[in-house]
């Protein structure tokens, strides 16, 4: 059965952004028989973006496409007037959707390797993603292999969740158990409607109903 994986694509180049799309619809083209069996039923569906002066509208508009990973390039301001780049982009939708997969790509002139400090598992050398099947390849393996980490586990935090839910108010050590997994399920739907841990553990035993409730609204979203 194909499964649709929507991947979102920033950048303030327009022309680049079409290279993108062009790349990610080929896929796992090139790929060695064992990916091309492991993956063959994942398709990319590429999404454009639209850049945003403000980080935070940008970061709103992302959220609202419910998208699987991101594709953002380091430099937004070569052809549009944003004072943030990839990076700052990535670390701040980090912050609203927890764990979420965002990738980055860059060239070999930008000082993001001397500047900037992110998981380098997650840089591609953009000439040589357009350029070198080998590097397409490899990028799009590990978008697939990202989404369906992130997706495990979410999917052991909800089975854990369940299994402890009968339990609430039986110790401590489950109840705050719960809290964190809220948290954590909340936060890879979107960060910005979760409540501060803190907050959560000053819930009195009274409102644990208010508290089930969420979660339940949470685990049908998803």
């Amino acid at each position: 059965m194909e499964q649709i994986l929507k991947i979102g694509i920033v950048d303030d180049d327009s022309g680049k952004i079409t290279q993108i799309m062009t790349r990610l619809m080929q896929g796992l083209d090139g790929a060695s028989p064992e990916k091309k069996q492991k993956y063959s039923s994942y398709k990319f569906d590429p999404i454009e973006i639209e850049l945003e002066e403000d980080l935070n509208q940008i970061i709103a508009d992302i959220l609202e496409f419910r998208l699987d990973c991101l594709l953002v390039d380091y430099k937004l301001s070569s052809y549009q007037n944003v004072d943030y780049t990839g990076i700052e982009l990535a670390k701040a939708l980090e912050r609203e959707l927890y764990d979420f997969p965002v990738f980055v790509l860059t060239s070999y002139d930008d000082d993001l390797f001397t500047n900037e400090i992110y998981n380098a598992y997650q840089v591609f050398d953009f000439d040589r993603y357009l350029s070198e099947e080998q590097e397409r390849v490899e990028l799009h393996f590990k978008m697939i292999e990202q989404i369906l980490k992130t997706e495990k586990q979410k999917e052991y935090w909800e089975r854990e969740l369940r299994t402890l839910l009968p339990l609430v108010g039986t110790s401590d050590e489950i109840d705050t158990r719960v809290l964190e997994l809220d948290s954590k399920l909340e936060r890879s739907i979107s960060g910005g409607n979760a409540l501060p841990e803190g907050l959560k553990r000053d819930l009195s035993s009274n409102k644990i109903s208010e508290l089930l409730a969420k979660i339940d609204e949470i685990l049908e979203r998803e």
